[in-house]
């Protein structure tokens, strides 16, 4: 059968695509190398504790069209709303997120530090200046005191990279991550609270379900609409003809007029066997993430996600699941997942998992979250594909790859079709944005 639509990969991109093009009369087929499609959007059920196993997704949205989207037509009232309780650990203190509008809880002295360093860094900016990598951003916006407390050893932990290697241009991705007002953090620095990140500050969640409930409305819609999900389907390899292209799987040959590519863009290149793209293929770096679940007997405290900058802990923060919907964990027991960074190019065995997963355990008693004898279950999950790097220099390659691309009627889309750290919100309109081409 000959496709209008090849998409490649099954994850929140690639069933947006599906469902979008299939709802305008397109005949898809969304390739899936796992079994279970949803890609970090998953949701396991264990002995009535709600995991993702994909890390912590929540949605929010500086575009109020997207938010009705994700809302309205998909998630159709199966949502709760939550005003957002973030801390950032300091030490023993927990500083509300973000933490240069957290600053009113602190002793008198650090606050002065921290705004005298803020002030001084901005103060020091002059109007074209432009930082070249991201430690030049957070020691450029923030100041000293704030990016060593912090930003410096918190983003150190996530990147596994130093920071001068990483680019900038994930940050200045609208919604990504919060420029700080001079104005709220001098308030905060004189204790009065401020609230700042204000379209994160509140969010939504499935009430039922887990974050793969937003995903398998999506899927459902797909296939009642028309579109084909093939599961358990590697691609092997895109061949271009002069009618479309030939996708390869195991035991049959897929044909299409178009394909749209959601799996991380090395991978479709290999695929696709482009020598002239295939040089590239080396420059895309990105860290594994590895998921933690921990159930516990006994209810939870009141918050939602907890930044953990300190070496004290291997998991770059720590996620009060139970606390995202009341059916996440029975009555008086909770559910906390963690997640903790490993670079893409090592290695990880199942006894190097259970390392990680004993010292997570060790991290949380240390830390007093934990205590012995309230844990019921543990269990871990290795996601190969976490966040995809953003390395100096890395941009031109990415566009340019992206041009070549399009060039043969490929649109590659989403965090890893684009290689780009996006939100679930951002992922959604790159798809919608992208997918005008398809028309034409």
């Amino acid at each position: 059968m000959m496709f209008n639509v090849a998409v490649l990969g099954c994850g929140w991109a690639g069933v947006l695509a599906s469902h979008a093009l299939s709802k305008t009369g397109y005949s898809v087929v969304c390739i899936e190398k796992s079994e279970n499609p949803g890609g970090l959007l998953r949701t396991e059920f264990i002995n009535g504790f709600t995991v993702d196993v994909g890390g912590s997704h929540i949605i929010f949205s500086k575009d109020k069209t997207i938010l009705d989207k994700l809302l309205v037509e998909f998630l159709r009232g199966n949502h709760i709303t939550h005003n957002r309780q973030t801390f950032v650990l300091l030490g023993k203190t927990l500083v509300p997120y973000p933490l240069e509008n957290g600053l009113f809880v602190l002793p008198a002295e650090e606050r002065a530090e921290a705004l005298i360093s803020f002030m001084e860094a901005l103060l020091s900016l002059g109007k074209e200046w432009k930082p070249r990598n991201l430690k030049e951003w957070i020691y450029g916006f923030f100041g000293k005191w704030i990016a060593e407390k912090y930003l410096a050893p918190y983003n150190e932990k996530l990147w596994k990279r130093p920071l001068e290697e990483i680019d900038v241009d994930w940050v200045y991705t609208p919604g990504r991550l919060p420029v700080p007002d001079w104005r709220e953090v001098v308030k905060s620095a004189v204790g009065i609270p401020t609230a700042g990140y204000l379209e994160q500050a509140k969010f939504y969640y499935p009430l039922r379900g887990g974050i793969q409930a937003l995903f398998n409305t999506v899927y459902e819609e797909t296939i009642k609409q028309g579109g084909v999900i093939l599961s358990n389907s590697t691609v092997e390899e895109v061949k271009r003809g002069e009618r479309g292209f030939e996708v390869k799987v195991p035991g049959k040959v897929i044909k299409a007029r178009k394909i749209v590519n959601t799996i991380p863009l090395p991978e479709f290149i290999e695929v696709l066997k482009d020598p002239e793209l295939e040089e590239y293929t080396g420059e895309f770096d990105y860290n594994k993430v590895l998921v933690v679940a921990v159930a516990l007997n006994k209810p939870a405290p009141s918050q939602h996600w907890i930044y953990t900058p300190s070496e004290n802990t291997v998991f770059h923060r720590y996620i009060w699941m139970s606390n995202y919907s009341p059916y996440n964990a029975p009555p008086g027991k909770s559910l906390l997942i963690t997640e903790t960074t490993i670079p893409g190019h090592a290695k990880v065995a199942s006894e190097d998992i259970e390392k990680y997963t004993s010292r997570t355990l060790e991290n949380l008693e240390k830390i007093d979250v934990v205590k012995p004898g309230e844990v019921l279950f543990v269990k871990a999950w290795l996601q190969e594909y976490g966040y995809p790097i953003h390395r100096v220099g890395l941009s031109e390659i990415r566009e340019k790859v992206i041009v070549e691309l399009k060039k043969y009627s490929i649109i590659t889309v989403g965090r890893w079709g684009k290689w780009k750290y996006l939100n679930m919100d951002m992922v959604l309109k790159d798809v919608m944005l992208e997918l005008n081409q398809i028309h034409g």
